[in-house]
């Protein structure tokens, strides 16, 4: 039997990595669904599974080559590559495999992202809208910020900005900022899901997202080197003292600390390790983990009161975690930090990038929704047009139920 060759391993070790990031998108649909029941899980997993096909489609059809390719609008995006002929090869037999897996590891990525998106607003948009979105905002939104940051000779962002971004944090805090500008397109709703909880939905979800994550951020090295293991541990870690001090910070407010506490605080660990993962010692990825499940607990608690439903944790873990994790190395990285070198160059475009993904994917995403809200409809839900009349409660209890908003919205239902 002929030895593996280096390629081979790294190729074999992104095939891997990459389902292992497939994995914690359909983590994603049980973790936030099963937090307001079976029938929510079921919902959010459908639009996972609708937002992968849609990913997969556009990557085959020229997607890829928008966020890998040679440059077609410098420093933007790239030319479209039909059919994955670049990475295909005439002969497959012959070709390294390595382009191919990079390929499957970076298509895995974006569907992951998607995956966040159709998780927050699985119960508020019909399907019909959620397919039409995501194919407008795929090469809006999402392609261009993938090529500032996978595109490491031309890309916007590492290779104009400088900015610090292994495993894609830009691409997620962009997912999170989509997210609340659909939202805001949709409007209120009941903070409190009108169903129970499914706490066994919600833990093998927070399970697949958790060992899901450690291949996003174990793939973006790209290959099997003395890193790859210090990437590991540190991710680890980092969720490690994500989930103590966000169970610290449920203990001191609510003095309930709960599975979903414990869930929480890991995902912010892990969001937060995924901008410096090539960079982090041990004892940072640590302090990284604290800080992010710090914040992202106290923006929970207080974004709460907006009723946007229980959607709005997953947006805010995504974009606090992710902005944390972006901004600590223009702080404490070695050389280069804000600490050490006395310089705040590294800093200022860590922020400049982070802000400028966040208000950018919130506005697309807003203008998207409300052009789809207007022509083909867009919520599930038949609004009353008199605020103030309660709906009926189905479970038959005397439990209140929020009353309707104020406008009418004549939308088919879903």
């Amino acid at each position: 039997m002929a030895q593996a060759t280096p390629d081979q391993v790294d190729a074999l070790l992104l095939f891997f990595c990459g389902a292992l990031v497939m994995l914690a998108a359909l983590g994603l649909a049980f973790f936030a669904g099963g937090m307001a029941g079976r029938a929510r899980a079921a919902r959010s997993f459908r639009f996972v599974l609708v937002g992968a096909a849609v990913v997969v489609v556009l990557a085959v059809f020229g997607g890829y080559g928008l966020i890998a390719g040679p440059p077609l609008i410098p420093h933007l995006v790239g030319r479209p590559d039909v059919g994955l002929a670049s990475v295909a090869g005439v002969d497959p037999a012959a070709s390294s495999p390595y382009p191919a897996a990079r390929a499957g590891y970076l298509i895995a990525v974006l569907v992951l992202c998607t995956g966040i998106v159709g998780v927050a607003i699985a119960s508020r948009v019909t399907l019909r809208a959620w397919i039409l979105f995501s194919v407008l905002w795929l090469p809006l939104v999402v392609l261009p910020v993938a090529y500032g940051v996978f595109s490491l000779d031309d890309g916007w962002a590492v290779g104009g900005l400088g900015v610090v971004d292994f495993g894609g944090a830009l691409v997620v805090v962009a997912a999170g900022g989509s997210s609340v500008g659909v939202l805001m397109a949709c409007g209120r709703s009941e903070h409190l899901p009108p169903h129970p909880s499914r706490p066994a939905l919600v833990a093998i979800g927070g399970a697949f997202l958790w060992v899901g994550w450690l291949g996003l951020i174990v793939g973006s090295e790209g290959s099997l080197d003395a890193y790859a293991p210090l990437m590991a541990m540190g991710a680890f870690l980092s969720s490690a003292t994500g989930v103590l001090m966000w169970m610290l910070v449920d203990a001191v407010l609510l003095r309930r600390p709960t599975l979903v506490s414990a869930l929480c605080g890991a995902f912010a660990g892990l969001v937060a390790a995924t901008a410096a993962s090539g960079a982090l010692t041990l004892g940072w990825s640590m302090l990284v983990g604290a800080l992010s499940s710090l914040a992202c607990a106290t923006m929970v608690d207080l974004v709460a009161r907006a009723r946007f439903g229980p959607a709005l944790t997953l947006c805010v873990v995504t974009i606090v975690g992710g902005l944390v994790g972006l901004l600590f190395p223009g702080l404490f990285a070695t050389g280069s930090g804000m600490v050490d070198s006395g310089n705040f160059d590294l800093f200022i475009a860590q922020g400049i990038a982070g802000m400028a993904v966040l208000l950018y994917s919130a506005t697309v995403s807003l203008l998207l929704a409300l052009a789809l809200r207007y022509t083909v409809g867009l919520t599930r839900v038949r609004y009353r047009a008199v605020r103030g009349i309660d709906e009926k409660r189905p479970d038959g209890t005397d439990r209140a139920v929020p009353s309707v908003p104020a406008e009418p919205n004549r939308e088919s239902a879903g």
